[in-house]
This record gives C-alpha cells, sequence and structure tokens, in this order.
C-alpha cells in the first residue's frame, strides 16, 4: 500500500553508522532492532518520528540532521538520486528532486516559485508534527546543497539562501557555519532560493539516457504503489502514462485524460479531486502543464518530430497553441530551442 507518510529505510542506516546514538538509544520505544530494520523497506512515520525523538535526545549534537543530509549521496536515493544527478541543468535537477522524492519519502509538498531574478523551492510539511517538520527539512535541505556542489564542482558561498520557520536563538550560529547557503530565520516558510543564473546553469553530469531511463524506473515504483492518499501523484501518473503509450505508439495521437477521466479512474468526484488536488499547492491544469513541458523537451531532442508532431502528440489542437505554451515555459520557441537558442 502506498502510505501517506513514511521514510526509507536506508536514511535510519545511515543515521546510525554515523554515530549520532547507539542502536539501543535510538530505537529506544521502538521495537526496532537492526536485524528488524534491514528486513523492511520503509519505514511507517510514527516509528519515524520515535526515531527521531530519541535522536533529538541521544545525539551529541543538535546539528544532526544537517549533517546527515550532507552525508546523502546520490545511491542514497536510489533511481531518484541518479535521475537528478543526471539531469541537464541544475534547476532540472532540484526539480526532478522535488517531484521524485516522493517515492523515497511521502511527507512533504514541493513547489518551485519563479521570481525576476530568482527561484524559490518551497517545502512543505505534510505531517503537521514541528519535530519531523524540523528534521527533514534541515536534512532535505543540505541534502540540496551538496547536489549543487556536485554539479557546478564548488560549493556555491553566498549564492543562495536558506530561510528557516524555526527562530529558537541557540542553534542559529552553529546553523550557520553549517550551511552554505545564507540561512534566514523565523521565516514563514521552509525554502530555498536559488539566483536564476545559478539555476539555468548547464550540468556536466548531464547524461540523457541515464537520465530517462531511470526517470522510468521512479515512475514504474509509484506505478506499483496504491495512489489513493496522494491525488496529486495520481493524477501526475495518469498523465503521464497517457503521454508514455502516445510515444511509444501504443495508442493514436490523442489529447491526454481530462479531469472527468481521471475521476472516474479514482472512482472520485470531480469537487473531491478539486478540493484534493488544491490541499496539495496544485491542481489538475498545473499538473497537466508540467507534465506537457517536460515531454516537449525529451522530444524536441528527437529529431523524428516535428513541431507540429509534438504539439498533436501533447493533445494541442493547433501547433500555434503549443508554441505559444511553449515559449512562455522556457522563454523561447520550439524552433529555437532545437536549434540550441535557450542556452
Amino acid at each position: 500500500m502506498f502510505h501517506s507518510h513514511y521514510l526509507s529505510k536506508a536514511y535510519v542506516l545511515i543515521a546510525l553508522n554515523l554515530d549520532f546514538a547507539s542502536p539501543e538509544q535510538a530505537f529506544e520505544n521502538t521495537g526496532l532492532t537492526v536485524e528488524r530494520l534491514n528486513d523492511m523497506e520503509q519505514l511507517e512515520f510514527e516509528l519515524a518520528l520515535q526515531l527521531i525523538r530519541n535522536l533529538n535526545r541521544y545525539s551529541h549534537t543538535p546539528l544532526w540532521p544537517t549533517i546527515l543530509g550532507a552525508h546523502l549521496s546520490v545511491t542514497s536515493h536510489g533511481p531518484v538520486g541518479y535521475a537528478t544527478i543526471s539531469a541537464p541543468s541544475l534547476g532540472k535537477a532540484i526539480a526532478t528532486f522535488i517531484d521524485w522524492g516522493q517515492v523515497r519519502f511521502d511527507c512533504y509538498n514541493g513547489q518551485i516559485v519563479e521570481y525576476e531574478e530568482r527561484m524559490e523551492v518551497v517545502i512543505r510539511d505534510t505531517t503537521n508534527s514541528v519535530e519531523f517538520q524540523r528534521f527533514f527539512f534541515e536534512c532535505f535541505i543540505r541534502a540540496f546543497e551538496v547536489l549543487i556542489t556536485l554539479i557546478m564542482g564548488k560549493p556555491a558561498k553566498g549564492l543562495t539562501e536558506i530561510h528557516m520557520q524555526r527562530s529558537d536563538a541557540a542553534i542559529q550560529a552553529p546553523m550557520r557555519q553549517e550551511y552554505d547557503s545564507t540561512v534566514y530565520f523565523a521565516a514563514e516558510a521552509n525554502k530555498l532560493v536559488v539566483p536564476k543564473e545559478l539555476w539555468y546553469t548547464r550540468s556536466a553530469l548531464y547524461d540523457k539516457a541515464s537520465y530517462e531511463f531511470n526517470l522510468r524506473l521512479c515512475q514504474q515504483l509509484l506505478n506499483s504503489r496504491q495512489l489513493d492518499n496522494r491525488p496529486d501523484l495520481a493524477v501526475k501518473n495518469a498523465i503521464s502514462s497517457h503521454f508514455d503509450k502516445v510515444q511509444s505508439d501504443e495508442i493514436a495521437a490523442c489529447p491526454p485524460p481530462k479531469l472527468p477521466d481521471i475521476c472516474r479512474q479514482l472512482h472520485m468526484s470531480e469537487r473531491t479531486l478539486i478540493r484534493k488536488l488544491k490541499s496539495h499547492n496544485t491542481s489538475y491544469q498545473a499538473i497537466l502543464e508540467k507534465e506537457r513541458a517536460e515531454v516537449s523537451v525529451r522530444l524536441l531532442q528527437n529529431a523524428r518530430y516535428r513541431v507540429y508532431d509534438i504539439a498533436e502528440l501533447l493533445g494541442y489542437r493547433e501547433s500555434a497553441n503549443f508554441c505559444r505554451a511553449f515559449k512562455n515555459w522556457y522563454g523561447v520557441s520550439p524552433s529555437d530551442y532545437r536549434r540550441g537558442k535557450n542556452a
């Protein structure tokens, strides 16, 4: 079953290896042992929360979530990590991890907001636990900094900003030393701010075949789980599966599933699905446009597809409508993008 909140066991094993606390201390009041943990794929939220409480209590440093984040390598995240590191740009890598991190830990909503000179990655907790929220964001955002360093070849010292909701004074000075970004506290939302110049930096690690292969693995992981508790992922899955079938010639080119079609698949009223999507800070149209934007780039990299063909595959009645949408997404026309003028 696809549970609404869980955490991959890999992160717990890494935390134990870092000796923040003894296994006995970490597993206090959980009924877990290292042997039992090794037999599990993921931890239910209540178990993960108790582990966090134990580490908060027994760890020799209050910065243990941040330190843990610095040790989460690409391999820690499975296909999500490999897709992320092989993405074409820094911004695409971050967006990939935001989208597909749900495969490893379903406890947040991620939203990318564009401003004139910066991109903001807003992370919202869905567990309603302040303890879990603090742990997750501090670990998650440090892992992003490690990713930025890996792609750029050096830390982005002073170029990025981290805004944290927590405000306790005792932690602020040591945290500012631990992160590469400029850190602000008592913020309205937990977020990472990246200047656009950095966001659109091409990645020297880009590998088209690896990127697409691992995205398919991520999709397969989602397909193997029930998506009842995450309607946003269910809608994404339905639209993404449609585009995959169209590209593989499994079905003829036709418009993607509309909201009523997906509601029938989920046995849910339109009103209920709209409300649930809103609770995840999204909508059917927003998910559709995001999927179209991602698929369009992949198709433009394949010379067999004309712009007209791509418009048809994406469900646009007129290629001019697709061209306008593409320019809104990427700032250039599909033809200019294909010729490399988007660099």
